[in-house]
């Protein structure tokens, strides 16, 4: 058992509880008259039916069981089986449960019911500890009724008188004892101070013995450890040890040729002993009765302190410390129930944080964490006095706010948390950032706590979709919320459909891969291939990837199927390759995977198994991995291109980021990044022959110039015009793809298209571009 500091549950009934039940069994004049008083308070701490206090075969005291016919045969098999059904009369069939009553022989406690079944859990407890209290009280009684019948018969000595007076003392320091125990219980005491209380107080009634409590700690395999220990000397940790390994089931051992000892028990389990050091002499009855009490209650200590723990790690999020999703859900039942009374109105809040899958995946888990831990301090902070936190899972968080204006409330409340959350956090020696996705749901009449979550959530993906960084932006959004609406709900039905559709998909294996050429400018010569992936939608046609992918990034489908789109091309260009030995073959990659621990392994998995050499593969990075720590980017990217394929970043340089005859801020990333080449954006080529193609020319020559100097290869993308193809080839773009140059073909026509002449399509360039950058990103001889 661990020892660790636990803090108990609320328990602030118990000490009322306890006296209650000592008051009403220590008010009453003979033992019988106990055993009634005692059926009488279970009947009512548990609104029983029938309660019976049996010894054997026979009723000792009772409530409900008549006057005239005990069922005592019916009785006497319930105690025989452990529960069961008796026939009552008056009452007809009764399910019951049966407790034993400690110390006493023979003696249980029978709760019956008719209507309502089998006593609770927490009603269970409440029986056992009235049966614990009485079998004190009648050993107690006992004493008392032992000492007055010696004095009567004045037929013992001195030395008798004397011991039965000891064990009267004994007895009630025992009763006394116990109940200054479950109010220290009740008064949340740390657990290891507990433990040390019973071994003091067992010694202090056992003559100053030394007493040491032994328990298996679940930290060190469940060994046996010493946890607490009085005396002087202390008895040794070898014998302490040893006569707790001796004690078996919930005996005790009296003594004699090691220390006596009594079994601890968790719910039922037995983790270890109590142990007191006799020296030769066993202990006799009142001692073994004492040794047994107080490992009782360092039972009841410990099994409090389990169920505490289990209960608060269900309800409470670990890692940060705030409530869980059910957690929240229950205290939202309650907001809505209280709003028919109190006249507040309440909202939700769905938190969900951006970049913060770059972060875990580029610095690892422990900074994840970390970053997560910090969050929610920071969005403690931000909450008023009524507000309530959760953590729901992963990067998502969720507020309920209640006020006579929910939505205002909510929505100062958003702006407060959207400020918080994106300010950098120092992780491991690093500036990190993440954005914030907001969602705001309102309640309305006839809407249950999980559909306002779910509300809330629909508009928490409307906010993401909102908030998304622009391509090499510098970081996550700042943070966006949206309010919820019926469009909302409906978009996100059909998200959520797509999320479901995906992964059937990818099962059913309904996707497949269309290749789209890259053409030599200065001669026409097809060079390469890009692998593009299109989806077979059952009912919506064809999709390509821009359709599905954004909304449904988080789906654990998508993951499998970047390895199949890997997989299926390096099996594909193998093929080609044995035509076409200077082929090469682009994947694009998303930034999730650029940055994945996982994603060189998964490269070089494709490589290896399909036998496609590493310099023909070609990995298109999208230009938004620029936003992440550079330092995590290089290190990405290096083990990427250590695979042996080469990188090249996608969409780069649109024309709002580069003007004409400059080097954008993104630029300069392109010095010390470990890539092969860069592919200009579709937006940028669209301006060449457009309003603005004096500026876009200046701008792509810029690049070519800058990659010819850094010994970067440059693709243009998205070439539609003879208009723009002279455009490239003036300001020395090398390679290029687009609708004229090639539309994207199934696998089986790709063969014949590496067959046919220079594209007819390519006008005889200006001025011929030299080949060294198309050399070292497409790898060709010349």
């Amino acid at each position: 058992m661990d020892v660790s500091e636990v803090t108990p549950g609320r328990l602030d009934q118990a000490g009322d509880l306890l006296e209650r039940v000592l008051a009403e069994l220590s008010g009453t004049d003979g033992e019988q008259d106990v055993l009634v008083r005692a059926a009488s308070v279970v009947a009512d701490l548990v609104d029983a039916d029938v309660v019976a206090v049996c010894e054997g075969g026979h009723v000792r005291g009772g409530v409900g069981l008549g006057r005239r016919f005990l069922p005592e045969r019916g009785l006497a098999r319930v105690v025989r089986d452990g529960g069961g059904t008796f026939a009552v009369p008056g009452l007809g069939r009764v399910r019951a449960v049966v407790v034993e009553v400690p110390d006493l022989v023979d003696v249980h406690i029978v709760v019956g019911r008719v209507h309502d079944g089998l006593v609770g859990d927490s009603h269970l407890r409440g029986v056992q500890l009235v049966a614990r209290l009485l079998g004190l009280v009648v050993l107690a009684r006992h004493g008392r009724a032992r000492e007055r019948s010696q004095r009567r018969q004045d037929a013992l000595g001195a030395a008798e008188r004397t011991r039965l007076q000891r064990a009267l003392a004994q007895r009630e320091q025992v009763l006394t004892t116990s109940v200054r125990f479950q109010r220290a219980v009740a008064g949340r005491r740390p657990l290891p101070e507990l433990l040390l209380q019973i071994a003091a107080s067992s010694s202090e009634l056992l003559d100053s013995r030394p007493v040491s409590l032994v328990l298996a700690d679940p930290r060190s395999q469940m060994r046996l450890r010493v946890v607490a220990a009085v005396g002087d000397p202390a008895i040794a940790p070898e014998r302490a040890l040893a006569a707790a390994a001796g004690v078996e089931g919930f005996g005790v051992v009296v003594g004699g040729a090691g220390p006596a000892a009594a079994s601890v028990h968790i719910n039922g389990r037995g983790v270890g002993a109590l142990v007191v050091e006799t020296g030769e002499e066993p202990l006799d009855a009142v001692g073994a009765t004492v040794l047994r009490a107080f490992a009782e209650h360092a039972s009841t200590a410990l099994s409090h302190a389990d169920t505490v723990r289990v209960v608060e790690a269900a309800s409470t999020d670990s890692l940060t410390g705030l409530p869980t999703r059910a957690t929240l859900l229950r205290h939202l039942e309650v907001a809505l129930r209280a709003s028919a009374g109190d006249g507040l109105g309440t909202a939700v809040l769905f938190i969900d944080l951006d970049g913060f899958k770059a972060i875990n995946d580029s610095l690892g888990h422990a900074a994840g964490d970390e970053v997560l831990g910090r969050v929610a301090r920071r969005l403690r902070r931000c909450l008023r006095g009524d507000d309530f936190a959760a953590r729901l899972g992963g990067d998502e968080f969720a507020v309920v706010v209640r006020s006579h204006e929910p939505e205002r409330a909510a929505q100062r409340l958003a702006e407060r948390v959207c400020v918080e959350l994106t300010a950098p956090v120092e992780v491991h020696g690093r500036s990190v950032r993440v954005g914030a996705s907001i969602g705001l749901a309102v309640a309305a009449a006839g809407v249950g706590a999980g559909e306002l979550l779910r509300r809330a959530d629909s508009a928490m993906y409307r906010a993401k979709a909102q908030g998304r960084a622009p391509a090499g932006a510098g970081g996550p959004a700042a943070g966006t919320v949206v309010v919820f609406a019926p469009d909302v709900h409906d978009a996100d039905v059909l998200r959520r459909q797509l999320e479901s559709d995906l992964q059937r998909a990818v099962d059913e294996e309904e996707f497949e891969l269309v290749y789209q050429p890259l053409v030599r400018l200065s001669d026409g010569a097809l060079v390469g291939l890009e692998a593009l992936l299109r989806w077979r939608h059952r009912t919506r046609g064809v999709l390509e990837p821009g359709a599905f992918l954004a909304g449904a990034e988080r789906s654990p489908a998508v993951d499998a199927l970047w390895r199949w789109v890997l997989r299926s091309a390096c099996e594909q260009a193998v093929r080609w390759r044995r035509e076409s030995p200077d082929l090469s073959l682009t994947v694009n990659l998303s930034s999730q995977h650029a940055l994945s621990r996982s994603g060189p392994q998964d490269v070089l998995r494709a490589l290896t198994e399909t036998g496609l050499e590493p310099g023909a593969l070609v990995l298109d990075v999208p230009a938004q991995v620029l936003s992440a720590d550079p330092d995590v980017l290089a290190a990405r990217l290096a083990q990427l291109r250590a695979t042996g394929a080469r990188i090249v970043l996608d969409d780069f340089a649109v024309a709002d980021h580069v003007p004409a005859g400059t080097a954008g801020p993104s630029l300069a990333a392109l010095r010390w990044l470990p890539v092969d080449g860069l592919k200009l954006d579709r937006s940028l080529v669209a301006e060449l022959d457009g309003e603005q193609a004096p500026a876009a020319v200046a701008a792509v020559r810029t690049l070519c110039e800058l990659g010819a100097a850094l010994d970067l290869g440059v693709v243009a993308e998205g070439v539609e015009s003879t208009g723009q193809v002279r455009a490239l080839q003036e300001a020395g773009c090398a390679v290029a793809q687009g609708l004229l140059l090639g539309v994207p073909r199934a696998a089986g026509e790709v063969p014949a298209a590496l067959r046919e002449p220079v594209a007819g399509s390519v006008p005889v360039p200006v001025q011929v571009v030299p080949p060294r950058d198309v050399r070292r990103l497409l790898g060709r001889s010349g």
